[in-house]
């Protein structure tokens, strides 16, 4: 019995240490513009080297609940890549038949995308942050033209 209790202790205290691993976090709110106008949803990404990601959602233009381990706890303090998709709701979905041999449309898992795919990626997207201690407010500005290059 005493040894189950030690190694439930030890459990338990080796639990506790792994959590205090966590980077610190920061708040971030925001918005996203496409051609001027607010995105009307969408995610946004933020990645780091060496960082989790962190994903927040785009309503009606502003970002919110940006979240890395628990909702809306922000993104990692460190300089960031961003991403941003936003993908129409998809269309009925369409079964094949077998005996035709006919494929689905494209995209009717996942809708067309409002914006132009440069932005999905955060290594194209031409969008960064730099996330600092304390609350951030973070601005993005797509264009229906794409990414600069």
């Amino acid at each position: 019995m005493v040894r189950c209790a030690l190694t439930a202790l030890v459990l338990c205290s080796a639990l506790a240490a792994g959590c205090s691993d966590r980077p610190k976090l920061a708040k971030v709110k925001g918005t996203v513009t496409l051609d001027g106008k607010p995105l009307p949803y969408g995610t946004v990404t933020f990645e780091a080297k060496g960082y989790r990601s962190a994903t927040g959602k785009i309503v009606n233009g502003e970002i919110t609940n940006v979240t890395t381990y628990d909702a809306g706890d922000g993104a990692p303090v460190a300089s960031h890549r961003v991403a941003v998709t936003a993908n129409a709701e998809p269309g009925p979905a369409v079964v094949a038949n077998p005996g035709e041999g006919k494929a689905p449309k494209a995209d009717y898992m996942s809708g067309k995308s409002l914006i132009p795919s440069g932005y999905n990626d955060p290594t194209t997207s031409g969008l960064t942050a730099d996330i600092v201690a304390g609350e951030n407010s973070v601005e993005f500005k797509l264009s229906s033209a794409g990414p600069k290059k």
